[in-house]
């Protein structure tokens, strides 16, 4: 099946987490970004697997899940659109942290290890950009953690 590229540099108008791109950049980026539609319910990772994948969302939500030490699921969050999972397994080659289901029927924007990788070494300038926005992303995640660390230690 052909890739619909007018289709994809649409959604990615979309996105404002990609404002940070200039037009013709955009353009390079859909080349290398698939899309894909998921139904409710639907697993887009399991904790533990290897992680090859980074998700933005156009619609629907995700939620993502990390086994207790009790073996309880425990919701870490709940992304909607605009969002992206998966950031650091375009960064690190280790398996996934938690699980992603989908909990309201999703479209998808999908950029693999190896499509971003060539992004790196074809388009540099691009793939500085996105480990910045990247970078940024995982250090506000990571802030809000320990801010909630801090809440349930405080608790004690």
């Amino acid at each position: 099946m052909a890739k619909n590229i007018e289709l994809i540099k649409t959604l990615i108008d979309d996105i404002p987490q990609l404002g940070f791109l200039e037009n013709d950049e955009l353009d390079i980026l859909a080349h290398h970004i698939n899309y894909q539609e998921a139904g409710k319910g639907s697993v887009l990772f399991k904790e533990g697997t290897i992680g090859k994948t980074l998700y933005l969302i156009v619609k629907g939500k995700v939620e993502i899940k990390k086994e207790s030490m009790s073996g309880n699921q425990a919701v870490l969050a709940q992304y909607g659109k605009g969002a992206s999972i998966g950031e650091m397994s375009l960064i690190d080659e280790s398996t996934r942290s938690a699980t992603a289901t989908i909990i309201e029927d999703a479209e998808l924007l999908i950029l693999e290890k190896d499509r971003f990788d060539e992004i790196l070494n074809k388009y540099p300038e691009i793939g500085v950009k996105m480990l910045k926005n990247i970078t940024k992303q995982i250090s506000m995640r990571l802030r809000h953690t320990s801010g909630r660390f801090a809440d349930i230690f405080d608790a004690r």
